[in-house]
């Protein structure tokens, strides 16, 4: 089960902002899905057949082959912004913590 410890380290690691009756909720929610998955894990399931698949299970690997691609000046006159020959986007990422 999920402790208040593990909740909160969950909500950093989460980036969640959440708190009080909010939190206990999703760590009462937490807790019922690993109870579902505890009561899973002990069902007997010797004998029982796999389910059939609608497609059969293998990889399809293709060869690869060198083609045509387009000139980087061509990518980046479609950019709004470049650098270097990269495309320059907003910071997703706060960088102060």
């Amino acid at each position: 089960m999920i402790s208040d410890k593990d909740m909160e380290h969950l909500k950093n690691l989460a980036r969640l902002e959440i708190e009080g009756e909010e939190t206990q909720h999703l760590k009462d929610d937490l807790n019922k899905i690993l109870d579902y998955f505890e009561q899973i894990r002990h069902l007997d399931t010797e004998g029982i057949e796999e389910l059939a698949r609608p497609v059969s299970l293998h990889n399809i690997f293709r060869e690869d082959k060198i083609g045509q691609s387009l000139a980087p000046e061509a990518v980046n006159a479609l950019a709004n912004e470049t650098e270097n020959n990269f495309f320059k986007v907003p910071r997703t990422v706060d960088s102060s913590e």
